[in-house]
């Protein structure tokens, strides 16, 4: 074809129609990513096969290969692309919040909120799908403590004077942050709680900061 030109970049590889050969891979690599999202959000991880990530993704298997050495590589990066959203959009939320820690905290919490209300596959990855599998759970628990320990270390030191949290503390709040989080969020997104959102947020920071002070080093 006339408009295809060499990519000095690459070599071997074909610039098409002004896109080089790695801005086309990463865009295959992305609808991967989000048919995988979609999936895991509908028929769950368990469920899916590489053919019908394929179909979702409107791609053929060779384009799979081309980003992901197999099925788990991919679900896991959908995963992460989900976790590690939120993370960044609680860093964000911390950095711009108020002084004063329950303002500060109430803002992050919103903020999450928000997130989650963005796109409600995104609750449904976090606090189910992470779990589904062996390989899911065990990269998911590295992202649980990854996600919360934020919250644990930037709140727990000026929760009601508490002292600040060894790792221990810090590590177990965390867990017990995100599972609070998860029996909170999940049946007050698909409805089964029927409270307004702002009760929902106070209540959540409420319940969050109170983990976020938990002390065993000081007994």
């Amino acid at each position: 074809m006339n408009d295809a030109v060499s990519d000095g970049s690459i070599p071997g590889m074909r610039r098409w129609r002004g896109t080089p050969p790695a801005d086309r891979i990463a865009a295959r690599r992305e609808q991967l990513v989000e048919a995988a999202i979609e999936l895991m959000a509908t028929i769950g991880s368990s469920e899916i096969s590489m053919r019908g990530v394929c179909r979702q993704a409107g791609l053929t298997e060779r384009y799979f290969y081309e980003s992901f050495e197999n099925l788990d590589k991919l679900l896991t990066a959908a995963l992460e692309t989900v976790v590690l959203g939120a993370q960044e959009r609680l860093l964000g939320a911390l950095a711009t919040a108020p002084p004063e820690p329950e303002k500060l905290f109430r803002h992050a919490i919103s903020a999450f909120t928000d997130y989650l209300l963005e796109d409600q596959r995104r609750g449904q990855i976090m606090f189910v799908e992470s779990q589904a599998t062996r390989v899911l759970g065990e990269r998911g628990n590295e992202l649980i403590e990854l996600f919360t320990s934020p919250i644990a270390l930037v709140i727990g030191p000026g929760a009601d004077g508490q002292p600040a949290p060894d790792q221990f503390d810090n590590s177990l709040n965390s867990n017990a942050i995100f599972g609070a989080m998860a029996y909170m969020y999940r049946p007050w997104l698909n409805g089964t709680i029927g409270i307004p959102r702002e009760r929902f947020d106070d209540h959540a920071t409420i319940v969050l900061r109170n983990i976020a002070g938990a002390r065993s080093s000081q007994n």
